[in-house]
């Protein structure tokens, strides 16, 4: 038996019943945080931080959670990988890698669904998750750093990895204790560059700039010391050197992670456990009003992401207190801290469209999409097309588990991407003319309004799981998100873009009526900087993904 379950049993009691792996998890959470202390003082040796790791993990999983078997799975996945990545070279190597974490993560989602296993019990297949991400990855870069530099992208030759890492190192990186049970996964570079202190590398123009003084004063080794540190192996840039190493203080961002990590714990044991989504299938739930319907939902959905926020935000505060959180210096030269950022939360609470939104959310397995599916599935020198896009959702959908749920949301989703697209590209430069610029904060508060409303609704499948249950919501709340959705097609269908040239046209008039002169340029638009002409015949340039009416000069 696990030496704390009696504690925890006891615990769960007292505080109303709260499942004793969830209390386990944020217990396991907490203790990272004088871990991450301990681990930052280690004497520089990158073997005894990688066995640090292994250790901790260990302990974890056999006397906190009695997950010895999740232990075995991540041990034996990874050796596997690694085996595959040191004989099989070419492309298949990163491709079997995939196959199987993917494969065998796979075969325990179906185990956990036939068994019924309820998400109040924490198994095998939540670090499996993570530990796919960091083996799949891991396979690309490997294979990217037996390649020519020049076919590689800038964030490809950035993260690929030259010499094969050591056992030892390798599964450092696996069970890194800041991060294998929950997130956040990283980059194997991000690893080695955090634990051999390049991460902290700076140059003279650093050490004789007006801001070391500045930055000194953060200093928690060695107050007032640069230190001096040679790195023994050939760099992974190709130049042997000595060099200088600086770790800025990440207490306070990481007590800052700390505070908002607890407030939203203190937000679930105080109203959020009053908002279940399981609600929506009583009767009582069905004799409400259709209004009072939508707004549980809006308030339910988010009580739904309050164990997201507090997860992601309790590991990331004990990585940046580690210093893998660094992500080098702003134009003012101050430390940046998000370089494992999972989410931005005021970013996505505040966002007034689908892409923003959902660029905020679970950032890192994004980043992992786009980098080691959309974009390894396009063929080289050729525009991610539609393959491109069905190879990224299935394998989301494949990631997250089988639940019917899961596809509703992110087939629903899709179709909700579409739609904003649509919107965003054709409604948005009215609000941009001269005439009704003063109109834009109406247009961004309905916006926002609309996004919120609409995930909200969209994800309901994703936390009531079962077809049946998720079908039977929306239909009490008459599939309105999928309504919107098939009515904002139909009117663009019968000619609602030949309304919006008109009335982009009456924005564009001056006061005498004539039409101002707009600059246009025929280039199709991808979404990276090109300038673009819509249905419309107005001419319109992208920033930062927006699109604006490009006045001519």
């Amino acid at each position: 038996m696990p030496m704390l379950d009696d504690f925890f049993s006891k615990l769960s009691t007292s505080v109303g019943g709260v499942s004793t792996d969830h209390l386990k998890m944020i217990f396991t959470l907490l203790a990272s945080y004088p871990l991450a202390l301990i681990y930052k003082r280690l004497p520089h040796n990158p073997n005894l931080k990688h066995l640090f790791s292994i250790t901790v993990a260990i302990i974890i999983l056999f006397e906190i959670f009695d997950l010895s078997s999740a232990f075995y799975v991540m041990l034996g996945g990874s050796l596997i990988s690694y085996a595959i990545m040191s004989f099989v070279k070419g492309v298949w190597g990163p491709r079997l890698v995939f196959l199987y974490a993917l494969g065998h993560l796979s075969i325990n989602h179906i185990y956990r669904q036939l068994d019924r296993t309820t998400y109040d019990k924490y198994d095998s297949t939540g670090p499996q998750m993570v530990l796919v991400i960091k083996l799949t990855s891991f396979a690309f870069n490997i294979f990217d750093g037996r390649k020519p530099i020049k076919e590689l992208t800038p964030y490809q030759r950035s993260k690929a990895i030259t010499s094969m890492p050591s056992i030892l190192e390798y599964l450092g990186y696996i069970f890194f204790f800041g991060g294998f049970m929950v997130g956040p996964a990283f980059e194997f570079m991000d690893y080695r560059q955090f634990t051999n202190m390049k991460l902290f590398r700076v140059d003279k123009n650093f050490i004789e700039s007006d801001r070391t003084e500045k930055t000194k004063k953060d200093l928690h080794l060695k107050p007032l010391k640069l230190v001096d540190f040679h790195f023994n192996k050939k760099s992974d840039i190709g130049t042997d050197e000595s060099a200088r190493y600086y770790v800025p203080n990440g207490f306070i961002p990481a007590m800052s992670k700390l505070c908002f990590g607890i407030f939203f714990i203190l937000c679930i044991v105080t109203f959020g456990n009053n908002y279940p989504m399981d609600w929506t299938l009583s009767e009582e739930f069905k004799n409400i009003s259709f209004f009072n319907k939508l707004l549980y939902i809006q308030i339910a959905s988010f009580c739904a992401r309050l164990k997201y926020y507090i997860v992601w935000l309790l590991a990331e505060g004990a990585c940046i207190l580690s210093g893998l959180g660094f992500n080098g210096y702003d134009e003012r030269g101050d430390a940046k801290w998000d370089r494992v950022s999972n989410i931005d939360i005021i970013a996505y609470e505040t966002a007034d469209n689908i892409k923003s939104l959902l660029d905020t959310w679970n950032i890192n397995t994004n980043k992992w999409l786009r980098n080691y599916v959309y974009l390894r599935v396009t063929p080289p020198g050729k525009k991610p097309n539609f393959f491109s896009t069905i190879a990224t959702f299935g394998t989301s959908a494949i990631w997250h588990g089988f639940y019917p749920g899961y596809y509703l949301t992110f087939v629903s989703g899709a179709f909700v991407q579409s739609i904003h697209r649509l919107l965003r590209r054709d409604i948005r430069p009215i609000f941009l003319t001269p005439k009704y610029s003063s109109l834009k904060p109406l247009y961004n508060f309905f916006g926002w309004l609309f996004t919120q409303t609409m995930i909200n609704y969209i994800v309901i499948p994703f936390n009531i799981l079962t077809l049946r249950n998720s079908l039977y919501v929306w239909k009490l709340l008459y599939f309105c998100g999928h309504v919107a959705i098939i009515l904002i097609n139909v009117a663009f269908w019968l000619g609602f873009n030949k309304v919006i040239v008109n009335i982009i046209d009456e924005g564009l008039k001056n006061k005498k009526g004539q039409v101002k002169k707009w600059k246009v340029e025929r280039k199709e638009f991808d979404g990276e900087g090109k300038v673009a002409i819509n249905e419309t015949g107005i001419p319109l340039e992208v920033e930062n993904g927006s699109i604006v009416l490009k006045k001519e000069e």
